[in-house]
């Protein structure tokens, strides 16, 4: 007798819907978009280059573990790669306009 369990449903994509695998490998068009990214990131405010990249180290560590978890931190490496890096920029030089406009 040959009985198969039910596979089981494959979990949603991380990442702005690209390709992480269940255990948190990128495909090649994530690649891809990780790299930009990080190019981005790193001409714009580098220290969040650095976050990215730790939190994507951590949760890779946390998938075999606690893939939601894993997936949390992903998500926060691709936020700190893409969208924060313009926000942060606009908070520093909105800080340092004020400083000069107080200065005047």
């Amino acid at each position: 007798m040959n009985a198969t369990a039910p596979a089981a449903p494959a979990p949603a994509p991380t990442g702005f819907g690209l390709g992480i695998g269940p255990d948190g490998t990128y495909t090649r068009g994530a690649q891809v978009i990780a790299f930009l990214f990080g190019v981005w990131t790193m001409l714009l405010f580098f220290p969040l280059l650095i976050v990215g990249a730790m939190l994507y180290t951590n949760a890779e560590a946390k998938f075999p573990t606690d893939p939601g978890r894993a997936r949390k931190m992903v998500l926060w490496s691709w936020l700190s790669v893409s969208i924060l890096p313009p926000v942060a920029l606009a908070v520093a030089g909105g800080v340092g306009f004020a400083i000069a406009a107080m200065t005047k």
